[in-house]
């Protein structure tokens, strides 16, 4: 089988937003990929962005700033390095392109527990950079979280911490499978996981007083589903079911044409009283 290299490329939107983007793997090659086991494919994957960290380490963290918006996104992408589908779609059908951005990537596929490059190196170093990307925009007055899969997690658990107004978690795990961690993931070092991070509900058993979490899925994935039903009883959680089944659910939402919705009623949605 001939080596099968993906990498990044970077692209440029029509507003001049620079971040870095995964290229697809297409044709033949993405079919022999998928015959290969996943812990191997795993392995690969987590050789391939160790390099890609070590050669552009601000790539884990981009800031965009937009001087006419009041609101800030935390963006995480999810630990197959996306959005779901193409990340720019995404920012563009809901909106989000026009709003201030922090846009994060999970490098070391370990949910955001390893930190985000060789300076930020765990959860708390990662609060405090996020609370000063918060801190460099004035202008901001509201601010939100979203992402999926591992990147729905980062967006509940870093909300959580830093008291955003929402959260838009979709298809997010919620209790994380430490041997499968640890085999899959990017780091063996299941240790730095604290049980409150483990498991999403004893972090979110004691509400911070602020935060709403919305927690988009497709009733018929029966994981997502145990996942969202995990949390659904705790302050401030507001289960979405979508219809489907794939994990995918930013995907279908999309192909239903609502995706645009979805974060149509900010500026209205305000934060739990």
């Amino acid at each position: 089988m001939n080596r099968i290299r993906s990498f990044l490329f970077r692209r440029r939107d029509m507003d001049g937003l620079d971040v870095f983007f995964p290229a697809r793997m297409r044709g033949i090659k993405s079919l022999l990929f998928q015959l290969v086991p996943t812990r191997y494919r795993a392995q690969k994957y987590n050789r391939q962005l160790r390099r890609e960290i070590e050669e552009h380490p601000n790539g884990a963290l981009i800031v965009w700033e937009r001087e006419t918006s009041s609101q800030l996104y935390y963006v995480f992408h999810g630990m197959a390095g996306g959005l779901g589908i193409q990340p720019l779609t995404v920012l563009r059908e809901t909106g989000l392109i026009h709003n201030n951005l922090v846009l994060l990537k999970d490098y070391y596929r370990f949910f955001y527990q390893a930190g985000l490059n060789s300076d930020i190196t765990d959860v708390d170093a990662t609060i405090a950079r996020l609370r000063r990307c918060r801190e460099e925009l004035p202008h901001v007055r509201q601010t939100f979280c979203c992402g999926p899969s591992s990147g729905g997690y980062a967006a509940i658990l870093f909300g959580h911490y830093l008291q955003v107004d929402v959260v838009y978690a979709f298809a997010p795990v919620t209790l994380i499978n430490l041997d499968n961690l640890k085999r899959f993931g990017g780091s063996k070092e299941t240790w730095r996981i604290t049980e409150q991070h483990r498991d999403l509900a004893r972090l979110l058993a004691k509400h911070n007083g602020r935060t709403r979490y919305k927690i988009f899925f497709c009733n018929g994935h029966v994981r997502d589903r145990k996942y969202a039903e995990h949390l659904q009883h705790l302050p401030g959680v507001e289960l979405c079911p979508q219809p489907g089944t794939t994990h995918n659910v930013i995907q279908a939402i999309n192909e239903s044409g609502r995706l645009g919705e979805i974060f149509g009623n900010v500026a209205s949605d305000g934060a739990l009283k």
